[in-house]
């Protein structure tokens, strides 16, 4: 039976979810971190467990772990039953169900991905265009019918509405410390709402995506290019840091940018600029392999012969 099950697993098509690239830019200069613990900065070689950079969805729902270069979504601790692969540009999985659907958009989401080429069976096809839509983000490989889209405003109005159930829920638990522990509610809402001079409040993951919507919408033709190239720069080169630091960083980069269009004007970039935003990308060259060490070879001891 078993040897059944894995024949018809490995005959299902594969449906994946893609990362429609961005621009990537070579020339210009890495970002630093801002905001970002200079924990994440200097991670060295410890590396912390793929599940905690996930979604607290995702880590609950899944057992996660790093395998030959790809992230692997499991159903059972015991690494059984694959659901999902991950790698930094593609989800793929044998599956068409609704929730592994929802999951993989939700992890393409979490990473920050804008677009996604869709690719797998017809009914993959069109609940990953239904999902990605409801959630903001462009689903491309699928043309989707006017009963599509509805379904598509129907669920984004539906996780509107249960935003806003959540939002209220947790504004009723903190009303229901602060009744309850007088004390306590003081120190916290005195650590919430009075920031030291100068320090500006923690941005949430809502307010930095927010804020790349924003810097997107008002940057020039030539500062949206720049922004593109920065954000491409920090996915790549930054990714030790889980989504809501990469998402808080571009979205300093966006501000700061808009902040400098205001003063200055709209960005200007010389074709040399553009072409170095526009170039892909190169890989790092690997590593040359290190010199074998030299044998070091014993001398062999004297032959002693008996005498006659």
């Amino acid at each position: 039976m078993a040897i059944m099950d894995q024949a018809r697993e490995a005959l299902r098509p594969t449906n994946t979810i893609e990362r429609v690239p961005e621009l990537v830019a070579t020339a210009l200069a890495s970002v630093p971190p801002p905001g970002a613990p200079p924990s994440a900065a200097r991670a060295g070689n410890d590396k912390a467990p793929a599940y905690l950079s996930e979604p607290e969805t995702i880590a609950k729902r899944y057992y996660v772990e790093d395998r030959r270069g790809e992230r692997q979504y499991f159903e059972d601790y015991q690494r059984r039953n694959l659901a999902m692969r991950a790698t930094d540009t593609s989800i793929s999985s044998k599956r068409e169900d609704l929730n592994t659907i929802r999951a993989m958009i939700e992890i393409a989401e979490a990473r920050g991905w804008h677009s996604v080429e869709i690719r797998g069976s017809a009914e993959f096809k069109r609940e990953a265009w239904i999902e990605a839509s409801a959630r903001g983000l462009e689903g491309r490989g699928f043309t989707p019918s006017d009963a599509d889209r509805q379904e598509a405003d129907r669920r984004r109005a539906e996780r509107g509405q249960a935003n806003e159930v959540r939002a209220g829920e947790r504004e009723q638990a903190r009303e229901e410390r602060v009744a309850g522990h007088p004390a306590t509610a003081a120190t916290h809402e005195r650590h919430a709402h009075e920031a030291q001079p100068g320090e500006p409040p923690t941005p949430t993951v809502n307010d930095s995506r927010r804020a790349i919507r924003e810097a997107r919408r008002e940057l020039s033709e030539d500062g949206r290019l720049m922004f593109s190239a920065l954000s491409e720069k920090i996915d790549r080169q930054m990714n030790k840091l889980n989504s809501e630091a990469k998402a808080e960083i571009k979205a300093f980069v966006g501000t700061e940018l808009v902040k400098k269009e205001r003063a200055e004007g709209p960005t200007v970039l010389s074709p040399q600029q553009r072409q170095a935003a526009t170039a892909p990308e190169r890989a790092p060259a690997p590593p040359a392999p290190a010199p074998a060490p030299a044998r070091r070879v014993e001398p062999e001891a004297p032959r002693r012969s008996l005498g006659r």
